[in-house]
């Protein structure tokens, strides 16, 4: 399991706590990844809860990631500081000890009584779920969540031009499936993007089931963004869970909030053409959100919905036939390179947004395959 923290991650002796009730302590291993605003007390309680459980808890200081990237200089050089990136770090490190399911959670995100790891634990597997599809290519998830008081809203990061306020149309059908993600939804607070925020206070109070199941599955072709702050994946995947380094100005904004939905996006178009499935339902959270300045978010927000429209349109006629997640994921960098380049509409700010993203995701490739290939 791995979060980025700027608190003491108090969230993890409710994890731990779960994690032992349901079994799974001695097969689990936590990397906390610190950051310039960690307070120093994160270490020695990380010490305790290691000292007082059957898991493995590890915090990465400055120190430690620096040793650890100092391999992959390039990539070094990407990753930044103060920002949800340094989680790069910790997926790599899970994976050099030797992780074959890696979670990534949020120090918001406290637990229910789902058995957290348990239902984490199903990708990599096969199973039989209901499976989502829609016409149009896309399918809100948060349709699922019910809010008090109701509304309709939509993932953090769905195309605002994808956006159908006419709900239905979908086609469900029970399928089996490799899971190769699981994405756990939210009580509380949605993650949803600052628009929806800052028309009206939202929380939500259950989730609907799909064909009375609570775990859904879409179809291939059928995308919904997906974020890290609840969400498994299997470490064959890792080539494509770079969150991409953001916040880089553009139109006069810093782009932001859109890493781990690019990334989701970046991953469904190839697990779409290796018949793979992302799966949505439990384990679910609560989230008690950190403090948010909603405008700010909103202007982080705005170029990447922009960008967004025009990143879900290059990856959409992506093809391949690739053995791996990581041949896959190199030729999907050089996907987004030709359509870049090729688009003429592109403001120069953008393209080169856009060059030095595909740059950041040659230099973790780079990291990943050395890390594989041990």
């Amino acid at each position: 399991m791995v979060t980025t923290t700027i608190n003491v991650p108090r969230f993890l002796s409710d994890l731990l706590r779960n994690a032992r009730r349901y079994g799974h302590d001695e097969q689990l291993s936590v990397w906390v990844v610190g950051d310039r605003k960690t307070p120093g007390a994160a270490a020695e309680f990380l010490a305790d809860l290691d000292r007082n459980h059957a898991a493995t808890v590890k915090y990465l200081d400055l120190a430690d990631q620096c040793r650890l990237l100092r391999r992959w200089p390039v990539l070094d050089l990407f990753v930044r500081y103060d920002c949800i990136q340094r989680r790069n770090v910790g997926y790599l490190q899970a994976a050099l000890h030797g992780a074959e399911v890696i979670v990534s959670v949020d120090d918001d995100n406290f637990m229910t009584d789902d058995d957290f790891i348990g239902h984490h634990l199903v990708v990599g597997r096969e199973v039989e779920v209901p499976v989502v599809g829609h016409p149009s290519g896309w399918w809100n998830v948060c349709q699922r969540l019910l809010s008090d008081p109701p509304r309709r809203f939509y993932h953090r990061g769905y195309p605002k031009s994808k956006r159908d306020f006419h709900a239905g149309g979908e086609d469900v059908r029970t399928e089996k499936v490799r899971a190769v993600i699981n994405a756990g939804l939210w009580l509380g607070v949605p993650d949803v993007d600052a628009t929806t925020h800052l028309e009206e206070p939202i929380e939500i109070v259950s989730v609907d089931p799909v064909a009375g199941q609570r775990t859904c599955a879409l179809a291939a072709g059928t995308w919904c963004p997906v974020n890290s702050q609840n969400t498994a994946f299997d470490v064959g995947l890792l080539p494509a869970m770079y969150l991409p380094i953001m916040l880089d100005p553009i139109r006069g904004y810093r782009m932001g909030r859109m890493e781990d939905v690019w990334m989701s996006y970046f991953v469904r178009s190839i697990a779409d053409r290796r018949g793979d499935a992302v799966l949505n339902g439990p384990p679910l959270v609560v989230q008690k959100r950190n403090p948010h300045d909603h405008l700010t978010d909103l202007t982080e927000e705005l170029a990447g919905y922009i960008l967004t429209e025009r990143l879900v349109r290059y990856l959409r006629p992506f093809r391949t036939t690739a053995a791996t997640y990581g041949e896959a994921y190199l030729e999907l960098i050089y996907h987004l390179r030709d359509q870049a380049e090729a688009d003429t509409s592109l403001e120069l700010p953008e393209r080169e947004y856009l060059r030095q993203l595909t740059l950041g995701m040659a230099a973790w490739h780079t990291a990943v395959t050395d890390v594989l290939d041990r």
